[in-house]
């Protein structure tokens, strides 16, 4: 096998790996109000419905599946006495790369108020969960005190604080910059850059990721001085990633950075809260939102 190598700098510069044999993964599990007629990807994701809402749809991406994979889908209302099975969607052969969706309609009687739970099954196994709540009276799409970002370009959507202003990119490599005020005193951004990994596939994910993440602890550790406070693998919405926090001092201050980052389609995402200590907390939810409220469209 050819040894991997990547340079990351200031810019982030694309990466290189190899092949590998593939096998099936489920990614991207989510909720939302409609999807892409031709691509059944998820269209304006949301995890909270109102009880008016028909449908819900539930999706999800199927990855590297050879013929003969299977998939189920088992909902379940989170009644006081204990969970009750509303639904179940099998996929008896699935198999290919792409995104899939199940319709689920109300009850006859309709939507009962409150919590649901989504389990997905891979080959008869447990793969996944994730929950939505149906709320009484009418809802509204999105959260009023977010914005949507949506590159069409690099294939992605994110939720951004509404009052944040955006600023200068800096670098090729960086998609979108907001920042919680114009001047950006005290420092509190978001950004979101993206890496190409030439040669990959999604068999590979996890080594992308390891890979890109690597360089950015080398380059904050050794070039800015600073220090990893934690680094662990998380799931933000559908996706999984590696997620680092991190601290340093620029120009006098002590900074916060937390750095999530996920694969998808031959290019490692890297969503980045960078904050001064003194505010991080502050701004810490808005970082979380973001890093759930991320959607891929496209293969």
């Amino acid at each position: 096998m050819r040894k991997f190598l990547a340079a990351l700098c200031l810019i982030l510069l694309a990466a290189g790996l190899g092949f590998s044999q593939s096998t099936a993964k489920l990614a991207e599990m989510r909720t939302s109000r409609a999807v892409d007629p031709k691509l059944q990807s998820p269209i304006d994701v949301s995890d909270t419905f109102s009880a008016e809402a028909k449908p819900v749809y539930i999706t999800a991406k199927l990855l590297n599946a050879p013929q003969g994979t299977q998939v189920k889908i088992v909902v379940f209302y989170l009644d006081k006495g204990g969970p009750r099975q509303i639904a179940v969607q099998d996929y008896p052969d699935i198999y290919g790369t792409g995104y899939f969706s199940f319709r689920l309609n109300p009850p006859a009687a309709g939507w009962f108020i409150g919590k649901y739970k989504v389990i997905f099954h891979l080959n008869k196994k447990e793969y996944g969960i994730i929950g939505f709540t149906i709320v009484a009276g009418k809802s509204t799409p999105g959260h009023p005190e977010y914005k949507t970002f949506t590159s069409r370009e690099q294939g992605f959507s994110i939720q951004v604080p509404a009052q944040w202003v955006e600023g200068e990119k800096g670098a090729s490599s960086v998609v979108c910059m907001f920042l919680a005020n114009a001047a950006n005193d005290p420092i509190a951004s978001l950004n979101v850059q993206v890496v190409p990994i030439t040669g990959a596939d999604d068999s590979k994910a996890k080594e992308a990721v390891d890979l890109v993440a690597q360089q950015l602890i080398d380059q904050l550790t050794k070039g800015s001085q600073g220090k990893i406070r934690k680094d662990t693998w998380v799931t933000a919405g559908g996706n999984s990633g590696r997620e680092l926090d991190s601290e340093y001092v620029y120009n006098g201050k002590n900074v916060r950075q937390r750095q999530f980052l996920t694969y998808h389609a031959s290019k490692v995402f890297i969503l980045i809260l960078t904050a001064e200590e003194r505010v991080y907390a502050t701004y810490s939810g808005q970082y979380l939102n973001a890093a759930k409220s991320l959607v891929f469209s496209g293969k």
